[in-house]
């Protein structure tokens, strides 16, 4: 008698060798977003990565292609986590530029933070999901938590007993709901290791982006630093547009930002900082001090050579002899000026 002619005593899925090898991979934005996912997007204060959150939920509830991608609509449920009003102009700003000024029915908000480690929070997530599904007859496809920390409650993010609190509540959220949650997190000190706190949040990503901010322009550049089941997307860079959402009471113009997903190739390499080709005998240290002043100037942070002598020495990088000549070298290369105290790069005068 075969295993399939008797009656099976496991409540397990039990599945053979390879079945189910060609089913399709279902999407929200096809190539970037799976469907049901774990998802985080991670950078440094001032690198527009909420925006880049808020254009990804407008194009999912209106059903519209994001970057030239495929997108299956859904409706979104974002967790603002930080409150106020920023999140609602951005909104408006996309509905203004992009919907034909049309609101967005599909999309909701809820302007405070939520604990998904905590029972009770995860309870009210569900309840929402369905009472939207109710209201528009779609089902929530998309849950944004924006950030992290806000969502984190007093738990220590480096723990990984915190974090995998956190995670199972996002686990348990994705499974009542079938929607896919992204997390917008920050990046660490040292923005070449990663997303801040426990590595376990990494591991249970199944796809992760990295964003940084293109120079002191309003732009970004958006890297894939994991995905799961599929080809890892390539480097491409987006700009931003100021948007006049509406006029206030003294008769002066109140602006946001919308992300224009039309994507181009980035015009610095700030995912690798790597030193422009064709520069000679450059080492180590030459990429490694090089990398800290264009890191330094894309979060429009003060750039001097003792302020650089401690990022290095951060990296365990031995400044007391050579990082006189390591500068130089910079400057005799005409990849930066010297501006008093401040270093600046010389291709974009910042």
């Amino acid at each position: 008698m075969t295993a399939s002619d008797r009656t099976l005593t496991t409540s397990l899925p039990l599945r053979r060798g390879s079945e189910g090898f060609n089913t399709s991979q279902d999407y929200l934005v096809k190539g970037l977003i799976p469907a049901g996912a774990l998802c985080s997007i991670y950078g440094p204060g001032g690198s527009f990565k909420s925006f880049l959150a808020v254009s990804l939920a407008c194009h999912i509830a209106s059903g519209t292609s994001w970057g030239g991608r495929r997108v299956n609509q859904g409706a979104v449920l974002f967790i603002a986590g930080e409150g106020g009003t920023g999140v609602s102009r951005r909104i408006r700003a996309w509905e203004l530029s992009v919907n034909d000024e049309m609101a967005l029915d599909n999309l909701f908000r809820v302007d405070c933070p939520i604990f998904p480690a905590a029972p009770g929070s995860i309870e009210q997530v569900i309840l929402a999901t369905h009472d939207i599904q109710t209201m528009t007859g779609m089902p929530v496809r998309l849950i944004i938590l924006d950030t992290l920390a806000r969502c984190f409650g007093n738990s220590d993010e480096n723990t990984a007993r915190d974090m995998g609190a956190f995670i199972q509540g996002c686990d348990a959220i994705r499974y009542h709901t079938r929607a896919a949650m992204m997390i917008v997190h920050h990046s660490g000190k040292d923005q070449e290791r990663g997303a801040r706190g426990s590595s376990a949040f990494q591991a249970a990503l199944d796809a992760e982006f990295n964003v940084r901010r293109e120079g002191r322009r309003n732009a970004i550049t958006l890297s894939c630093t994991k995905m799961k089941d599929a080809e890892m997307p390539e480097v491409t860079a987006y700009d931003l547009e100021e948007v006049v959402i509406y006029t206030d009471s003294d008769g002066e113009p109140v602006t946001s930002l919308v992300l224009n997903d039309d994507p181009r190739q980035p015009d610095n390499d700030l995912l690798s900082s790597g030193i422009p080709s064709g520069v000679p005998h450059i080492t180590r240290n030459h990429t490694a001090l090089w990398r800290c002043i264009n890191q330094r100037i894309s979060q429009n942070k003060p750039c001097t050579r003792a302020l650089l002598r401690d990022d290095l020495r951060a990296k365990g990088i031995n400044v007391e002899k050579k990082f006189s000549r390591w500068l130089e070298k910079l400057l005799r290369e005409q990849l930066i000026v010297l501006d008093g105290e401040q270093i600046r790069l010389l291709d974009t005068g910042k």
